[in-house]
């Protein structure tokens, strides 16, 4: 099936793991609003966008896992052979688009933190990044690992700027920033290799979920820690 996402052995799991990716990343949206609105720091409102557009893209990943699920059990031998072909190629074609719109949502969200964290840096160098990312996302629809390579590499100029952010000051709160997008990088790295090896892909997805709850730990434990000064 075109814009398949995961491997055969981890359909339905991954259905699971991505709820919870898509929970967790909702609220780190909610909780960067709050922060947001309590200090006024611009940055909180674009993390919530940033993390909003990342549930997005899992949703669409839900309704493409969702598809290959609604796939398998139509193939069955109870099915009329025509409807079943009819209906492939409706979840054919739902299933390469709602890929397509994860990839869209996903590169978009880590775009955001690129342009967050290099809001000072040079316009030209801003847009080039923007540009290589919308063909990645292009190419991507032939080549999954092309995706995932450019994802890597914008989460690692990340991980570098918050490490280089702690060791700046290192307060736990940075620290925590740090670890969290270490996991995340982490997870896109092995993302690069799933094809190849699909035993990887579940792995993947746990480093990203367990980056992403540490970034909401971090947040609560922010909010927690301003409102107790503020009082």
């Amino acid at each position: 099936m075109v814009g398949i996402l995961s491997p055969e052995r981890f359909y339905g799991i991954d259905v699971f793991v991505d709820s919870l990716i898509i929970l967790v990343a909702a609220l780190i949206s909610y909780q960067s609003r709050k922060i947001y609105l309590f200090i006024n720091e611009k940055n909180y409102e674009f993390f919530s966008w940033a993390f909003l557009s990342i549930a997005i893209s899992f949703f669409f990943k839900v309704i493409a896992d969702l598809t290959i699920l609604k796939a398998i059990r139509i193939t069955q031998p109870n099915f009329i052979a025509e409807i079943v072909h009819e209906q492939l190629e409706t979840l054919q074609l739902i299933n390469f688009f709602a890929a397509l719109l994860y990839k869209i949502f996903l590169m978009l969200g880590f775009m955001t933190f690129f342009l967050i964290v290099n809001k000072n840096k040079k316009s030209d160098n801003v847009l080039l990044f923007i540009y290589l990312s919308i063909l990645t996302v292009i190419l991507s629809i032939y080549f999954h690992f092309i995706f995932y390579f450019t994802l890597a590499v914008i989460v690692l100029l990340l991980t570098i700027y918050f490490y280089d952010n702690y060791k700046k000051k290192k307060t736990k709160n940075r620290l925590l920033v740090f670890l969290a997008f270490l996991l995340v990088l982490i997870s896109n790295l092995l993302g690069i290799f799933y094809e190849f090896s699909p035993e990887i892909y579940l792995i993947e997805e746990l480093f990203l979920f367990f980056g992403f709850l540490t970034l909401l730990a971090n947040h609560l434990r922010l909010k927690n820690g301003k409102e107790k000064n503020k009082t």
